[in-house]
């Protein structure tokens, strides 16, 4: 693999990885009631990344029960 390889893929990996959410964003983006909405975003913080992946895992939980 030559440098400039991996540049590229450490590029498409990095990229994004801090991109946040404003609240308004993750209530629209989510459909969910302002409230809740708050509490997970408090949680977990603003990052999309983190977001995302509470909202994913939270849909598992709720798919099982």
């Amino acid at each position: 693999m030559s440098l400039s390889d991996t540049r590229k893929n450490i590029g498409a990996v990095v990229r994004g990885w801090n991109t946040r959410y404003d609240l308004e964003e993750f209530i629209n983006a989510y459909h969910l009631p302002p409230l809740e909405a708050r509490e997970i975003f408090s949680r977990t913080g603003p990052y999309k990344v983190d977001l995302d992946r509470a909202m994913i895992a939270r849909a598992q939980t709720t798919t099982k029960k």
